[in-house]
């Protein structure tokens, strides 16, 4: 059985960006009272206090498990209290996309299903990733695009 998670390095790195986003709208709420010139408070509260929200929101409902056994998917999305299942005869295509960035290779799996439905999981964001897209090119080759 393959269960593929979020990584703990990158949920750390995206909650300590909410913290500080998040933190200085906090801040710039306490302190505005007290200012004389209240220009640069107004600038940090809105723009901090949306873009954390923002992060914050697309990050939990972002947030997937997936368990692969037998030709059987299982996906959960623990924040909107969601799962489903399919299995190998569900899936239509399924690719595996490379980019070359600054930082190093960003990679990505994706898997199309017949009903329309898509899941992608990236290398730097989930674990087991590597046991995830070999299982696919041996139980599933026919199908990669």
């Amino acid at each position: 059985m393959i269960v593929s998670k979020p990584k703990i390095g990158t949920l750390f790195s995206v909650g300590l960006f909410i913290t500080l986003a998040l933190g200085a709208f906090t801040y710039g709420l306490v302190h505005i009272q007290s200012a004389t010139d209240r220009t640069w408070w107004y600038v940090l509260i809105y723009t901090s206090g949306p873009i954390g929200f923002v992060v914050l929101i697309k990050i939990l409902f972002s947030l997937k498990t997936l368990k692969v056994s037998k030709e059987k998917f299982e996906v959960k999305f623990p924040f909107k209290l969601t799962k489903y299942s399919f299995g190998g005869k569900e899936i239509d295509h399924w690719f595996h996309t490379s980019i070359k960035t600054y930082g190093g290779l960003y990679e990505e799996l994706t898997i199309k299903l017949i009903s329309g439905k898509q899941l992608a999981i990236s290398k730097q964001e989930n674990t087991e990733y590597d046991k995830t897209l070999k299982y696919l090119k041996k139980k599933f080759k026919k199908l990669e695009k």
